[in-house]
């Protein structure tokens, strides 16, 4: 089974984006507010955070899926089990409440452990 607390949804979107090779306006916009949709998500802090953000990026790669699956776009076929898997995970992570692609947490410059010139 997939430790799926280590994926990527940021790097697997942006190769999908440039790999996929959508041929239907509409799915190439569903990817691309995905996209939009997930950097948003990963730039707010994680107080910030809304866990329905990974169901809507899953949506919108749903609807990318559907249009595949009905044959009314066309994918570059090693893109195609990337993007099920991906959208898999999205929802697997939301049902376990998993934190993908977690912020750092910042340090300040003058703690007790910093060493003073």
């Amino acid at each position: 089974m997939r430790n799926i607390a280590n994926i990527k949804p940021s790097a697997v979107l942006v190769s999908l984006i440039q790999s996929a090779k959508l041929t239907n306006a509409v799915s190439r916009t569903a990817l691309r507010d995905a996209n939009v949709t997930w950097t948003a998500h990963i730039a707010k802090p994680r107080c910030n955070r809304d866990q329905q953000t990974l169901i809507d990026v899953a949506d919108q790669l749903r609807l990318v899926i559907v249009q595949v699956s009905q044959r009314r776009c066309r994918i570059n076929p090693p893109q195609w089990p990337v993007m099920i898997q991906l959208e898999a995970d999205l929802r697997a992570a939301y049902v376990a409440n998993i934190n993908l692609e977690p912020l750092l947490d910042a340090v300040a410059a003058n703690t007790d452990h910093s060493e003073v010139a």
